[in-house]
């Protein structure tokens, strides 16, 4: 018989858009990388061009990695409760300990950022802690398309608005 689970959102981060980004990347990168610097007159402007698109290729491939590197994230909401788990460390707090939550960053890079409760211990918290006292709790659909991160951000907005009634909107 299954198990009856409580109604809410759940929303996971996915690597491998941005694996496939990186390592292709990475690879062009390091095949266009100059072998000597010797430039003649003719050949001066195509290799300047090579070498910008090798520069260019390299910080694609730089941010794709950190974003693969980034431990799996999973956020959940429910009626009662916020979840958030990263890695193998898990925290569940009730709504009422939440002080503000909302989407916050750049608008290619959102994350969901809340205040939790000061009795929270920072330690117990799976998340970076802001200057500003907020937990950056979850990256909204980074590395991916920018159509799904639009349809992503709507979701979680949605979620939020709808299980934790306090949502502060965000300033993109």
């Amino acid at each position: 018989m299954q198990e009856q689970m409580d109604v809410g959102a759940s929303f996971t981060t996915t690597r491998t858009r941005p694996t496939v980004v990186a390592v292709l990347t990475t690879l062009v990168g390091l095949a266009l990388v100059p072998h000597e610097f010797s430039y003649t007159r003719e050949t001066f402007a195509i290799e300047v061009v090579l070498q910008i698109l090798c520069l260019v290729c390299l910080v694609v491939a730089v941010r794709s990695w950190r974003v693969v590197f980034r431990r799996p994230a999973e956020l959940r909401m429910t009626p009662t409760t916020l979840t958030l788990r990263r890695g193998d460390q898990e925290l569940t707090v009730p709504w009422d300990t939440v002080g503000q939550i909302r989407i916050d960053g750049d608008a290619r890079w959102p994350w969901v950022v809340a205040w939790l409760d000061p009795a929270q211990s920072p330690a117990d918290v799976p998340a970076s802690r802001r200057n500003d006292g907020a937990y950056k709790l979850f990256p909204i659909a980074h590395g991916r398309s920018v159509k799904h991160r639009w349809k992503e951000l709507k979701d979680v907005r949605a979620a939020i608005t709808g299980y934790g009634r306090r949502y502060l909107d965000a300033p993109f």
